[in-house]
């Protein structure tokens, strides 16, 4: 059985969603972004409307979500 992709946060900040992207990975959890270049290449896109996509495993979101909890500068505040 696959695991479902979903996207689990969407930002419009992309150095915001590389820290963490890189912050997810370094824990070991599989992730990737979407619309980044897009964001970067046209700087007069507007992230707001379709943002800078998280995509992670599914099964994964509650831990991704304990993770990020922890640390407050990364997650949801």
């Amino acid at each position: 059985m696959e695991d479902k992709i979903v996207v689990y946060k969407t930002y419009e900040n992309p150095m915001e969603a590389n820290v963490v992207m890189l912050r997810l990975k370094d824990a070991g959890f599989n992730c990737f972004l979407t619309g980044e270049n897009t964001a970067l290449v046209y700087p007069v896109f507007d992230t707001s409307i379709s943002g800078i996509q998280l995509h992670v495993f599914e099964n994964e979101v509650e831990e991704i979500s304990k993770l990020l909890a922890e640390e407050p500068l990364l997650g949801d505040e």
